[in-house]
């Protein structure tokens, strides 16, 4: 079992205050030991800034930090995100769709779908 970390809501806002703060916490996750090509094992990286990926330097092949997950194709700020499962694991009692809508301040149909794919994960 994963040993639970407990977060505080200021600790929460300085360690993810920017989007880029949220893509280097999954490059962590996802490369823990520094990129490493899935195709062909090369650690050499362009980091393809435009489109948030990043491209082995011997075979060209473009990886991203959210393929995999919950948040994979979506056009979301990774900050909304990190946001919604933070708001989500604080509330015992459930969040709903609305509730999440107005704290995050995005539409009813955009906090509907991250709900669901939180709860599915």
């Amino acid at each position: 079992m994963a040993k639970q970390e407990t977060v505080g809501f200021m600790e929460f806002i300085k360690k993810y205050e920017t989007e880029e703060d949220c893509r280097e916490h999954l490059f962590e996750i996802r490369w823990p030991n520094g990129f490493i090509c899935a195709k062909c094992g090369n650690t050499a990286y362009y980091n393809v800034t435009t489109r948030g990926l990043f491209e082995c330097t011997s075979c060209h092949y473009q990886a991203s930090v959210t393929a995999g997950t919950i948040m994979e194709k979506t056009r979301i700020k990774l900050q909304t995100w990190f946001w919604a499962i933070y708001l989500i694991g604080r509330d015992k009692r459930g969040l709903s769709a609305a509730m999440l809508s107005k704290e995050l301040g995005i539409a009813y149909s955009s906090s509907w779908f991250l709900l669901h794919r939180i709860r599915n994960a």
